[in-house]
């Protein structure tokens, strides 16, 4: 006589008594006990009454039987065992073998596996479960609503702290009993996997240490793993990471592109019993492979980056071997009519000469200060401005240019902004840039307005517009271009790239309108109050 009850959720949902010699479990109603749990197989196990005693055995489940937290296949039932299946509990008794064990010292030794379950990563990140049918329609819903949202969040040009900061978004937001985790990417000089990302619920972070025993598993198979009570396996009983932080159930992936590894992710429990499953572990699977691609997305990005500069490099060397040379024969004239003055007294030939001299120096620095400011990064140095005042020192500038060519300049700002957060001198050159060339291109008895108007969001537009001959629409596409000039051997063709470069450092971003022999307008905007490093920028959103 075989006694079984089963409990779910707290609650005796059956109490069965046979006098078979195999009692058949599983979701089909057939089964003598009769589970209603799709993440349960069909014919999932059986308890079978033999010589020597009463045994479990897992019929090759899709989820697999535990007991005590452990997976077994084949397995000798005692008075004191529980088996789960899936949510429920199960109780065998009414049998003279089933009799409760006497507990001796001995018996804490760790003689079994800790791992539930293991799957190939790569081929549940590939959706092959699904293909194969090993997936349930509940498990497969979860799945990918969880993959839609992790896809939606890591859409764009995202830093490595951004994805992986996303990613533990939605870990904790579907995996519910998870009380840590941490993401560890391989440093390609040293090739060491390293923390980037660690949190604990309820916080925004947590200090967290990973078994080197978990990694070796997981990296040297590319397999994807469950460990349940992790005191009961020998193989961890010297980690004290685990030990320390009382951990019981931990779900660990790789990160892999293709068969590429770059890391790993880790979830864990300190909840008794099992907290994760097959399922739980196929879904962890999946969001590690989106985040995977985003890095590795995200290492290109940057790589493309590296590459662009290093042409812009050689661009700028063509571009200021040129500029220099101009600026040397400049400086060689100005010499030589300095020269021949002085030899004849002639003070009117050595002004001319040391008025050029003047020029090309005037020249040669300005070319080696916009280099500076586009080689490199340069985070703005704020300070508070009144844009009047410095609108005004710019203007003072220009104005006498504008008076010689009888053209008409204005400035209009809004009051309401209030001081703004900017780089006084980068800024400063770089709307001169702008004004200065705006007045060039402007014939006599023409116009150029300078406006300033505050936008929601804590935004403000600079306009700053001319009614000069306009810009052809095909030269529009190269103006922002490095050492592409209209102004000939005037100009160094980096007066352009810098400002916008300086705007895009401060948050904010150029439009430019032209219209050919009607004028062109530029539209700078601006946040009121700068930015802090590591915020995105208008510009990056753009890109």
């Amino acid at each position: 006589m075989l006694n079984i009850s089963v409990i779910r959720e707290g609650k005796k949902t059956q109490e069965i008594g046979t006098e078979k010699g195999t009692v058949f479990i599983g979701r089909d109603a057939s089964c003598d006990v009769a589970l209603d749990d799709r993440t349960i197989s069909r014919r999932h196990a059986s308890v079978t009454v033999q010589e020597d005693g009463v045994y479990l055995e897992d019929l090759d489940s899709r989820n697999g039987t535990f007991i005590d937290g452990k997976a077994v296949k084949r397995h000798k039932l005692s008075g004191d065992d529980v088996i789960q299946i899936g949510d429920y509990q199960i109780s065998v008794g009414g049998h003279a073998a089933l009799t409760r064990k006497i507990k001796r010292a001995d018996d804490d030794r760790p003689t079994e596996t800790a791992i539930i379950s293991k799957i190939d990563a790569l081929s549940v990140s590939k959706g092959q479960d699904i293909r194969d049918g090993a997936v349930d329609e509940k498990a497969m819903a979860k799945r990918l609503a969880a993959l839609y949202d992790l896809g939606h969040e890591l859409c764009g040009q995202l830093s490595v702290s951004e994805i992986t900061g996303t990613f533990l978004d939605v870990v904790f937001e579907v995996f519910t009993k998870a009380d840590r985790s941490i993401v560890l990417l391989e440093d390609r000089d040293t090739h060491k996997l390293v923390p980037v990302a660690a949190r604990e619920r309820g916080t925004s972070s947590a200090d967290i240490t990973v078994s080197q025993t978990i990694i070796d598993m997981v990296l040297e198979e590319k397999h994807a793993v469950i460990c349940g009570d992790t005191s009961s396996d020998a193989r961890f009983k010297h980690s004290a990471s685990l030990q320390d932080l009382k951990i019981k159930s931990i779900m660990c992936v790789p990160l892999l592109v293709s068969d590429q590894v770059l890391g790993m992710a880790e979830v864990d429990s300190s909840s008794g019993g099992i907290s994760f499953r097959e399922d739980d572990l196929r879904l962890l699977t999946g969001l590690a492979a989106q985040a995977s691609i985003a890095l590795e997305n995200s290492r290109l990005y940057r790589e493309i980056g590296r590459s662009k500069r290093l042409a812009a490099i050689g661009q700028t060397v063509s571009g200021v071997a040129h500029c220099v040379k101009n600026v040397l024969n400049g400086i060689d004239g100005g010499l030589f009519i300095a020269r021949r003055g002085l030899d004849a007294s002639n003070e009117e030939k050595v002004a001319k000469g040391w008025d050029m001299l003047e020029r090309n120096s005037s020249f040669l620095k300005g070319l080696v200060l916009d280099m500076l400011d586009y080689s490199k990064d340069r985070p703005p140095e704020y300070a508070s401005l009144d844009l009047n005042e410095l609108f005004g020192e710019i203007t003072a500038f220009v104005e006498g240019r504008a008076v010689e060519g009888e053209i008409e300049l204005t400035v209009d700002i809004d009051s309401g902004i209030g001081s703004v957060q900017l780089d006084p001198t980068r800024m400063k050159r770089a709307l001169l840039n702008i004004v200065a060339n705006a007045i060039e291109a402007t014939p006599r008895g023409g116009k150029v307005s300078v406006a300033a108007a505050g936008l929601p969001g804590g935004m403000f537009l600079v306009t700053i517009a001319d009614t000069g001959k306009g810009i052809p629409q095909d030269i529009l596409k190269t103006i922002f271009e490095p050492f592409y000039s209209t102004k000939g051997s005037k100009g160094t063709g980096l007066g352009l790239p810098v400002m916008k470069k300086i705007v895009e450092e401060h948050g904010g971003q150029v439009e430019l309108e032209s219209v050919e022999g009607e004028g062109t307008t530029f539209k700078i905007t601006l946040p009121v109050g700068g930015v802090k490093r590591g915020q995105t920028l208008i510009s990056d959103l753009r890109k």
